[in-house]
């Protein structure tokens, strides 16, 4: 049974907090305290963070300073505590409206017919303006009305035609005024990085310089070099279609490639063992390549007397062409003795090669025997035989008896 009561207090509760926030003409009303309200009447416009939200219902005095009762739709309500407001000018002549900036949400609400805090700063009046100027402006600026009065005159109809049709015009210009005023930080913060660019490249004014100066020159290359650049790109589709027909034979060729280099993969598997080889007798070449360099040097200055001695032949060849021919039949008959002479030669060259401490010295060995006698008739002994057009090669035992075809001539 205690239930039933609780359930009753929390919904009063509930129904009274909620007559408080909305009241019953769907408006939620509030109090604005000001050091001045200045050019606020009834029925002035109230701005919340930027848009239109409600009037002001009543401006009255309280403790010396300005109270001011505004009323605002339930679609700005309710205030969050950190709420103030401020009185701005919606024209030169006078007409004020109270521009209040709401708190954060996270903040407390504050209730209907709660209090703000407000600010606001010395109105400039029309006349206040006119005492600023001169006397010489001043004159000049009641001509310029005077002019506007005579041309206004008598085309009232057309001015008030002429601002009734730029009236939506208007109203769109002051909508991108509130969007521009509603992205102030966004457009603060595109200011002040354009500045800090602006500030980046006059301290690198140089190198911006020096950087166009480059740009211009190299235009200037290409401006002088257009006639070879046109040239260029007139025979690039030529050069194109060259390439693209060498490159269709590439396929081909690597079809036939690829069966060669597969027959040299044995060959080239050992070409590390053969280089590791090679090493060893490279390295050994070394010093024998250095020492060529001498020689290199004596072969140059050779060359050099080369074309005399070429000369100098030259003049000869004939005779020698002669002599050489001259000398082919007895080099023709001497050619199967060779053998016979190279072996006499070889053993002169035993016998001569014997040397003491006296020096060199040779042993010649004369036999002698029965067919030695100079009066030998010709009658040879028994178990000698007398040859004496002995065959190429008989005296070792190998008669070369085929060097003139038919036996010796």
């Amino acid at each position: 049974m205690r239930r039933i009561p609780l359930f009753v207090l929390g919904v009063a509760a509930v129904a009274a907090a909620a007559v408080l926030i909305a009241p019953g003409d769907d408006e939620y009303p509030a109090n604005v305290v000001l050091p001045s309200a200045t050019g606020l009447i009834p029925g002035s416009k109230v701005l919340v963070n930027g848009f239109d939200a409600g009037q002001v219902d009543e401006v009255s005095i309280k403790d010396g300073r300005a109270q001011v009762t505004m009323r605002l739709t339930n679609d700005f309500a309710p205030l969050h505590a950190g709420a103030s407001a401020r009185i701005v000018w919606k024209a030169v002549l006078g007409e004020r409206q109270l521009d209040v900036r709401d708190g954060p949400e996270t903040n407390p609400v504050i209730p209907a017919g709660g209090t703000l805090d407000g600010k606001a700063s010395d109105p400039v009046e029309m006349d206040k303006v006119l005492a600023a100027l001169d006397p010489a402006t001043r004159t000049h600026l009641s001509s310029l009305v005077q002019g506007l009065d005579h041309t206004v005159v008598g085309n009232e109809t057309d001015l008030r035609q002429t601002l009734r049709q730029a009236g939506p015009a208007m109203e769109a210009l002051g909508g991108v005024l509130r969007a521009v005023g509603s992205d102030g930080p966004a457009i603060r913060e595109l200011v002040g990085q354009l500045n800090s660019m602006v500030t980046t490249l006059v301290n690198r004014d140089q190198q911006v310089r020096a950087i166009v100066s480059g740009l211009s020159g190299a235009t200037e290359a290409v401006v002088q070099q257009r006639d070879q650049l046109r040239a260029a790109l007139a025979k690039l589709p030529g050069t194109l279609g060259t390439a693209d027909r060498m490159l269709a034979d590439v396929p081909g060729t690597v079809d036939k490639a690829v069966p060669l280099l597969e027959d040299l993969r044995p060959a080239t598997d050992r070409l590390p063992a053969v280089a590791r080889t090679l090493r060893p007798v490279l390295a050994d070449l070394r010093p024998t390549v250095a020492q060529l360099r001498p020689t290199l040097g004596a072969l140059g200055t050779l060359l050099q007397f080369t074309p005399g001695l070429l000369d100098s032949a030259h003049g000869a060849l004939p005779g020698t062409e002669s002599a050489v021919t001259s000398l082919t039949p007895a080099l023709s008959f001497l050619r199967p003795y060779t053998p016979e002479v190279v072996g006499w030669l070889s053993n002169w060259g035993s016998s001569a090669a014997n040397y003491d401490s006296n020096g060199h010295y040779m042993r010649v060995n004369i036999p002698a025997g029965i067919s030695s006698f100079d009066n030998n008739p010709g009658v040879m002994p028994p178990g000698m035989v007398s040859d004496p057009f002995p065959a190429p090669g008989a005296i070792a035992g190998q008669p070369w008896t085929d060097a003139f075809g038919s036996g010796v001539r």
